[in-house]
Formats: structure tokens, C-alpha cells, sequence
């Protein structure tokens, strides 16, 4: 691998630039990602309540059902988003085709879909759910993925047009109708999961209508059999992938309720929520990570902008992965103004693997940042290879590990699949577009990273041990992971920021 420090700086105009408008559109982006699901989050407290949920049971059969919703929507997409981004910009038919062909295709396979769903509900439920008797909840998922799959696309168009604050205002509209039906249904007509859904139903359908006008701009009759099938090869790969990827994310809930019980996933996933703190601002870069390499790929300097990126990255999720670890349990354990915690006390012995948890997702950051490769070389089908691997791996571990150590087998088998997803992505990614990566600083960030984790999990530390530890690592990791150039570019910038204040 070439050395970034010897590599020829790019100049103000082809680097700087488009960086930080990435990471100004990666916050936006974030933003919004973090309101659709801060939802989620709000509403733990209330899930969590033995009021308006009386059994650990009904929280783990609404874990369960939105673990369910989120693997199904590879299905209900099956790689046409992926396959959408990158012809809207790389590929020879007009940007109405591309878009008119995507949602005919989409609404066709939507409809097929969620047909079955509803008359198999029951079955479905006996092996989702593990009880036949909820098929109801099938029923109503299947609605919810059919709306989305369309509602989403009108994202899309923002997504590919660089339309960040857009996207998000639209989110937080989402986000705040969903919140409100949440609150009339489950708070006060106390509806349970079937109140969520009914909120996430309705939401859904509402923000079908507002995106109408999006959708109409780039809606015509125009419908290509050849680009559909180009754009199906490019991207039915995806499926596999996304579906392995959920295996790694999903599969453990439904193991865990197989081997130790709902009411131990009820208490894994309550856990897990608060561990996806790092995924939702990854998932904020990723959108606009996609269009931003797409857009300079052609450019002879791609590879370098791209490895800067992938730098800085390291460190600032480095630097959440460690507070989050080392300040999570004072966050989630304060009685917030005297009258309510952010996780019930009944959940709260999950605490400690949510270090372990977020972990996974800072390699899964390093993994995304690795996909333009793939992309630009039309070799999306190999994807397989990393997320089948680390999908193999989970489910190995997990049925080896549950046995023997209980909930914790799952967080292994977690933090071990996104692991070997990081490390495969790039020995491949490096191979078939190199990226000129300083390994050496990669490998010692990591170890500084597992010396931290070392000290919280072995010893004791009260909060002012903690605090000197997280500035110590602030220290350290900014000298290891930045280049001279790149700690001069991020010190003028937040010089132009003071002096603007």
C-alpha cells in the first residue's frame, strides 16, 4: 500500500473542498438520520414501562417485528437503490427514465411482496414471532415495507441531487408526524405494538403524499426493458448483500429468543438501541458518501481524496467509540429531572456490552468507506463474498456461543462479523482500486483503541480516571491518524470558525 505522506497532495480546489462539503452534507444527513430514529429512542422509556408494556415479552415481540421490517426492506428493494444512485449519474439513459423504470419496477414487485405476506402472515409469524397467533403484526408490517419501499424514493432524487437540508426537513417532518401517533396510540389509546404500528403505518402513508411532488418531477410513463435489466445485474447483487448484512445485524435477535428466551431479547435489543448511536451517524455519511464518490471518480486524485477521508473517519468515530464506552452507564443511569431514566433499571445489567456493540459499528464505517471500489469497477457482485463471510460467521458463533455463555455469545458473534467484513473489504478493495492507506496508523489506533477498552472492562475507573483517559486518547489518536497537512487543514478550519464567532 502507497504511503499517504508521500502522495502528492491534491490542491485546494479538487480536495478541500469537496471534502468538507461531504462532511457538511454527512452532518446533515446525520441529522436527519438521527431524527428518524431518535423516535425509537424517545419512545424507549415508554416501550420499557411495565404502563404501556406490561411483559418484557411484548418489547421483545416488538424488537422481533422491526428486526423483521428492517430485513425485509433488502427484499422489498433488492439492490434498485443502490442500482438507481449509480445510473442516475454514471449511466447513458435520462434521469426521468432511470427514476420511471425504478418506481414501475419497484411499486410491481411492492405489491407481489406484500401480497404473500398477508396471506401467509400466519406462518410467517410462527417462525418470525415464534407464535402463529400474531400474524396481525405480519400483516401490518407488510403495509408499512410496501408504502416505505415507495416513500423512499423521492429520497433518492435529494440524495442524488446533493439536496442534504431538504432531505432532512422532510425527515424531521416524518419523524415528528410518527412521534405523535406514537404518543396518541400507545400513550394514551394504550394499543401496545400494535399501536407502533398503526403509528408507523400512517406516517408513512403521509409521507407518501408530502414526497408526491418530488416523485412527480421525474414520474413519466417512460419505462426501458434493457435499462431495467442493466440496472437489475448491477444491482440484485446487492440483495445477497443486504441481506447478509442483516443476518448480521438481525439474526441474533431471533436466536436469542430461540435459545434464552423474548424477555432476554427484550433486554439485548433494548441495549442494542442505545449502541446504534455511531450506526446512525454512519448511515448519515453513507448517503452522502454514495453520490460524492460517484461524482469524483473520474477524477486522477479520486484515490486520495478518498483515503483522507477514510482518515478522517478513524478518528472522529474513534473518538465517539470511546466516549460512548467509557460514559454510557452515567447517561443511561441518571434519573433525568427526577422524574425518569433513559433506559428502565430492568434493562440496565445490558450496559456493559454496549462498548462492545458500538465497536462493530466503527469497523462497519471503515467498510463503507471501502465500497467505492466496487461501484466504479462494476463489481458489485463480489460484495457477497465479505458480508457472506461475516453473515457465516455470526450464525456459527451464535449458536456455538449462546449455549455456553448466554447473551454474551451474541455480542461476540457481532463485534468477530464485522470484524472479518472490514478486514476482507479492503484486502480486495485494495487489490482492484488501491487507496493509498498509512497501515501502520491504522493498526496503532487500534491497539490504542483496545487498550481503552482494556482499562474500562478490568479496571474500576470513577469519572475523573475516565475523563483524563478519554483526553489522553483524544491526544494520542490525533497525532497517530492525521498527516501534517490534514491536522493543518482541520486547525485552520476551526481558526475560521473562532474567528467567525
Amino acid at each position: 500500500m502507497k504511503n499517504l505522506n508521500n502522495s502528492r497532495i491534491p490542491d485546494e480546489s479538487i480536495s478541500k473542498n469537496p471534502i468538507a462539503r461531504l462532511f457538511q452534507h454527512s452532518a446533515i444527513y446525520s441529522l436527519s438520520t438521527s431524527v428518524q430514529r431518535l423516535q425509537g429512542l424517545i419512545m424507549t422509556p415508554i416501550y420499557t414501562s411495565a404502563i404501556y408494556l406490561p411483559e418484557m415479552s411484548e418489547y421483545g415481540n416488538y424488537g422481533l417485528i422491526y428486526t423483521f421490517i428492517a430485513f425485509m426492506n433488502f427484499v422489498y428493494l433488492y439492490g434498485m437503490d443502490s442500482a438507481f444512485l449509480r445510473y442516475f449519474f454514471l449511466g447513458k439513459s435520462d434521469r426521468k427514465t432511470v427514476f420511471s423504470t425504478t418506481f414501475f419496477t419497484l411499486l410491481i414487485s411492492g405489491l407481489v411482496t406484500s401480497l404473500l405476506l398477508i396471506i401467509f402472515a400466519n406462518p410467517v409469524s410462527r417462525f418470525i414471532l415464534f407464535s402463529p397467533e400474531l400474524g396481525e403484526f405480519i400483516r401490518l408490517a407488510a403495509l408499512i415495507l410496501f408504502i416505505d419501499s415507495l416513500g423512499n424514493l423521492p429520497y433518492l432524487i435529494l440524495r442524488s441531487e446533493e439536496r442534504p437540508v431538504s432531505f432532512t426537513v422532510f425527515r424531521m417532518m416524518r419523524f415528528v408526524i410518527e412521534l405523535l401517533l406514537n404518543i396518541l396510540f400507545v400513550v394514551l389509546l394504550r394499543k401496545g405494538v400494535h399501536g407502533i404500528l398503526y403509528a408507523n403505518i400512517l406516517a408513512a402513508f403521509i409521507n407518501l403524499v408530502i414526497m408526491l411532488p418530488y416523485t412527480g418531477r421525474y414520474l413519466s410513463m417512460k419505462f426501458d426493458r434493457s435499462l431495467l435489466t442493466e440496472m437489475v445485474r448491477f444491482g440484485l447483487p446487492f440483495l445477497p448483500n443486504g441481506i447478509a448484512f442483516m443476518t448480521i445485524e438481525m439474526v441474533d435477535r431471533f436466536l436469542v429468543t430461540d435459545f434464552l428466551g423474548k424477555e432476554v431479547v427484550a433486554f439485548y435489543h433494548a441495549n442494542y438501541k442505545f449502541a446504534t448511536i455511531l450506526l446512525l451517524l454512519i448511515i448519515g455519511f453513507r448517503n452522502a458518501w454514495q453520490p460524492f464518490f460517484l461524482k469524483i471518480s473520474k477524477e486522477k486524485d479520486a484515490p486520495i481524496i478518498y483515503a483522507r477521508v477514510l482518515n478522517y473517519y478513524l478518528l472522529a468515530a474513534a473518538i465517539v467509540v470511546v466516549f460512548v464506552t467509557l460514559f454510557i452507564r452515567d447517561l443511561l443511569t441518571i434519573r433525568y429531572f427526577d422524574a425518569f431514566y433513559l433506559l428502565d433499571p430492568r434493562y440496565w445489567t445490558g450496559i456493559i456490552f454496549i462498548p462492545m456493540i458500538i465497536l462493530s459499528y466503527y469497523f462497519y464505517g471503515v467498510y463503507v468507506i471501502f465500497t467505492p471500489a466496487f461501484y466504479i469497477k462494476k463489481k458489485s457482485s463480489y460484495m457477497i463474498i465479505f458480508t457472506g463471510t461475516g453473515a457465516a460467521l455470526n450464525i456459527i458463533l451464535n449458536f456455538w456461543l449462546l449455549p455456553a455463555i448466554g447473551i454474551w455469545g451474541a455480542v461476540v458473534a457481532t463485534v468477530a462479523a464485522y470484524a472479518v467484513m472490514m478486514v476482507s473489504i479492503i484486502l480486495f478493495a485494495q487489490k482492484i482500486y488501491p487507496i493509498p492507506v498509512r497501515i501502520l496508523n491504522f493498526l496503532w489506533l487500534f491497539l490504542i483503541i483496545g487498550l481503552v477498552y482494556l482499562c474500562y472492562y478490568i479496571i474500576d475507573l470513577n469519572i475523573w480516571l475516565r475523563m483524563i483517559l478519554f483526553l489522553l486518547f483524544l491526544a494520542v489518536s490525533w497525532n497517530i491518524v492525521l498527516s501534517f497537512p490534514e491536522k493543518a487543514t482541520i486547525k485552520e478550519k476551526i481558526t475560521n470558525l473562532v474567528k467567525i464567532k
